[in-house]
């Protein structure tokens, strides 16, 4: 897993803000894939220099007819809950089409995407295709959340000491503002 996480950072430090530049090809010891995958980081705020990891999967068949995914890993369910319902209002006001979330926890990539329901699975040092993938079915955006969870970051580590729902909620939020500018083909789709 880290190794394919370093090719996931490597792939973002050139990166521009049109989704062809967060393109992967593949990662290490990859099985063939059919389906596009992406990865980088979105500025939510810049004058704190936060910045949000993510890792995009298209669905293996027919991506322009399934749905959209956002994926957070969970931790403890009193930790999840404040956070999502304000992330939720915060989604319905802005008239997002948002019917599920899960709160934020772990990595969402190293265990979401290459532990859980991502398209591969590490095994040893190589990458097996994971045969019960979710983007089978639908395009999975797996997202690192709050700042400091996996590849997400902050360059004010003071930001570490304070942050809250509000600023998490607020955070997702512009994230996904800026996520749908990158992949407009995105912005209509059934979103859970």
């Amino acid at each position: 897993v880290t190794t394919i996480c370093a090719a996931l950072i490597q792939a973002c430090l050139t990166a521009n803000s049109l989704p062809e530049a967060d393109k992967n090809t593949s990662l290490p010891r990859q099985p063939q894939a059919n389906f596009q995958q992406y990865a980088g980081y979105i500025t939510v705020d810049e004058k704190q220099q936060r910045s949000l990891f993510y890792y995009f999967v298209e669905a293996e068949i027919d991506p322009a007819s399934k749905p959209l995914v956002l994926w957070f890993n969970g931790g403890e369910l009193t930790q999840i809950l404040p956070h999502a319902l304000k992330t939720v209002a915060m989604l319905k006001r802005q008239k997002l089409n948002f019917l599920s979330f899960e709160g934020p926890g772990c990595s969402s990539v190293g265990i979401g995407a290459f532990g859980e329901h991502g398209p591969f699975k590490p095994s040893g040092d190589i990458l097996l295709k994971n045969d019960f993938s979710w983007n089978r079915e639908a395009n999975m955006l797996y997202l690192e959340s709050p700042a400091g969870v996996g590849f997400s970051y902050s360059a004010n580590k003071s930001f570490y000491d304070f942050v809250n729902d509000e600023i998490t909620a607020r955070d997702n939020l512009m994230f996904l503002q800026r996520w749908f500018d990158k992949f407009p083909d995105y912005k209509n789709r059934d979103f859970f």
